[in-house]
């Protein structure tokens, strides 16, 4: 197991990252570590894999990570390779500076190379092998020796679409058997759909912070924060609105008079946001597409499930295509958050 307890860096030109996190991450358990580019995505798994030191503590199986540096294996971001040199090297390298024998390197380099389909390459220059070969030949380090934590960084960047799929489809199964395996996991990305297609639970990275750590279904349902809830849809749609209570009851009105439907959230507030303004959020699936408040569409967008109904900055998901949408959310649909911070205020699960 993985524990990060209180982990924060801070870099020599001042630069804060990460901000104190606490994460654990079981034996088999597959995390996803998602954020942009500078969302500080790589510097949490090099915190994790012992190569950059931080404050806080970072103990893999209760012990230091500086006590247990051949417990991680890490995939960088920049691979680490040795560009002038053969592959068949790359993977030698490493078992020959821990002792291995001529005769077992060479049965292991060659397994590995099998293992990530580079055997046709394997005494070539690695700098001359195309980009996605060369990942691979990252990867197959991933079979060299036992450990106890798996990291991968970003492996699919700088690759067209479509062999970034090509790619993904490969190093998911080896993801998931190192997990089956009992290994802890860890892989960073900035592609939504990788982050839920394999992980146990995401870390959501925004800007050097981790604004959400749960499932993929959890952050859905009841996001921490406003960069949480737009991590798995660019469209979510927020907007001010005053919160109240009548007749017992929450009540949620917009700026421009309409009723936003709370009551799901009864007793779910803090009594310090009655009256005042806050931000009302849904997913771009959840309007109430045949509602009272309704805009006209300039135009639509073909998808496999249905519709994007396109409505100036407005974005909704819709079964239908039409000419006008509503634009309100669906009963039950709608999470609160504060204006002035962009935190959600929702207490408890929902």
């Amino acid at each position: 197991m993985i524990k990060l307890d209180g982990v924060s860096k801070q870099y020599l030109y001042g630069a804060r990252v990460l901000f104190g996190v606490d994460l654990e991450v079981k034996n088999g358990e597959i995390i996803a570590v998602l954020g942009d580019e500078q969302s500080g995505k790589t510097t949490l798994l090099k915190v994790v894999a012992g190569v950059t030191d931080c404050e806080g503590q970072v103990l893999v199986d209760g012990a230091p990570i500086s006590k247990k540096p051949d417990d991680v294996i890490m995939v960088f971001d920049d691979l680490a390779i040795f560009d002038n040199r053969s592959c068949y090297y790359n993977l030698a390298y490493p078992l020959k500076i821990r002792g291995l024998d001529k005769a077992a390197i060479d049965e292991k380099v060659k397994e590995c190379a099998k293992r990530v389909g580079i055997t046709a390459i394997l005494y070539e220059r690695a700098g001359k092998a195309s980009l996605i070969d060369r990942k691979r030949l990252a990867l197959a380090r991933l079979f060299l020796r036992d450990c106890k934590a798996i990291l991968v960084d970003d492996i699919t960047r700088g690759l067209d679409k479509e062999e970034a799929a090509t790619l993904w489809s490969e190093v998911a199964p080896i993801l998931v058997e190192k997990a089956r395996e009992g290994k802890s996991v860890i892989f960073a990305t900035r592609d939504k759909d990788e982050a839920l297609s394999i992980a146990d639970r995401i870390v959501v990275l925004h800007y050097r912070e981790v604004k959400q750590i749960d499932t993929y279904e959890d952050i859905m349902q009841n996001p921490s924060n406003v960069w949480a809830a737009q991590a798995f849809d660019e469209d979510y749609h927020f907007e001010k609105a005053t919160l109240d209570v009548k007749n017992g009851a929450l009540v949620c009105k917009t700026c421009d008079g309409y009723s936003i439907d709370v009551t799901h959230l009864d007793g779910k507030i803090a009594d310090e946001y009655i009256g005042k303004t806050v931000l009302a959020g849904w997913r771009s699936d959840c309007y109430d597409v045949g509602g009272e408040r309704k805009i006209a569409v300039d135009y639509s967008l073909k998808r496999q499930d249905g519709y994007i109904l396109v409505c100036g900055d407005t974005r909704v998901k819709s079964k239908e295509k039409s000419n006008e949408v509503g634009t309100l959310p669906l009963a039950n649909a709608a999470r609160l958050f504060d204006d002035t911070n962009e935190n959600g205020i929702v207490k408890g699960n929902l």
